[in-house]
């Protein structure tokens, strides 16, 4: 997918920005834990409803991605100067149904922008939205119960503000565009709707980066990385910045269940994040008190 061409321009500004975190920010590195407990408890709170796109769960919850962004320095680049880019799509009357017949939801991505005057730019991202009370998707025994998703996504979206205050401190070779979506869940909704409609045309991407689910780190620090194969320079740029003992898994492919296939199929090369599986995904029990904040931190800290 991604040509020879494109892998030529995207070397100088994956060396400048990746080459150049390893060797500067990670003695410098300001702990950012509290910001952690208190994005990744929010979201992932019993008020918020389990965050399915479209109710009043995932409205709240992108309102308060938004101020945090504001609070972190970021410029608005949603619609009409906001930081919300907002789509419908139509529910399917079933999970199986191949029409779409069902009522319209409105969704929202909630967009932040460092803009240094550059030519590139990385896109950082995470989904936002989860199960709601599990009615389609849920792994769980019975149906009802909230699904607070606190791995799934609260820690991505925790881990990519911590980024963004931590990157708006730096000087960088791009620009940075953070992109909390919405509608994963549901078939990468937000993603797909963003990459068509993106205020930066794929082309000026330098590569995108997605934190799905890195809140459960063991004590083996085993970390999942996917799309490494997406350029020939992630992976000699990963083992540099390793620093922390991560046990890495690495995977070449950039298309997966996560947000990231969608900037890979428009020739954007892309990294996945993730911490690993576990008993509680997609279900009720994916809570706070299982979230290992200091891994959280070590990811964020790895990616910066």
């Amino acid at each position: 997918m991604i040509t020879q061409h494109s892998m030529k321009k995207i070397c100088l500004f994956i060396i400048c920005s990746v080459f150049f975190a390893c060797t500067t920010s990670q003695k410098n590195s300001v702990s950012l834990i509290d910001d952690y407990v208190n994005d990744v408890t929010y979201l992932a709170a019993d008020s918020l409803e389990g965050r399915e796109i479209g109710t009043a769960g995932e409205i709240k919850a992108a309102h308060y991605i938004a101020e945090r962004m504001k609070e972190n320095g970021l410029s608005p680049k949603g619609d009409d100067s906001s930081y919300f880019q907002t789509f419908t799509r139509k529910m399917k009357a079933h999970p199986h149904d191949t029409l779409m017949l069902g009522e319209k939801v409105e969704g929202r991505n909630v967009v932040g922008f460092i803009d240094n005057g550059k030519e590139k730019t990385i896109v950082i991202g995470a989904h936002y939205d989860h199960l709601g009370y599990g009615s389609e998707g849920s792994l769980a025994d019975s149906a009802g119960q909230i699904h607070n998703g606190a791995d799934d996504n609260a820690s991505g979206v925790a881990a990519m503000l911590g980024l963004a205050k931590k990157l708006k401190q730096k000087t960088l070779s791009t620009n940075v565009l953070f992109i909390a979506f919405t509608g994963e869940e549901k078939g990468l909704w937000g993603s797909n709707f963003f990459i068509k409609n993106s205020p930066i045309p794929a082309p000026e991407m330098a590569y995108m980066v997605n934190m799905d689910m890195v809140g459960r780190l063991d004590s083996n620090k085993r970390l999942a990385v996917y799309g490494i194969g997406t350029s020939p320079l992630f992976k000699p740029a990963l083992d540099s910045c390793n620093t922390f003992n991560f046990q890495s898994k690495f995977d070449s492919s950039g298309v997966g269940p996560s947000d990231h296939t969608s900037f890979y199929l428009e020739d954007v090369p892309v990294l996945h994040f993730f911490t690993g599986q576990h008993k509680d995904y997609h279900k009720p029990t994916d809570d706070v008190e299982f979230i290992n904040f200091e891994g959280i931190e070590l990811v964020a800290n790895y990616i910066e």
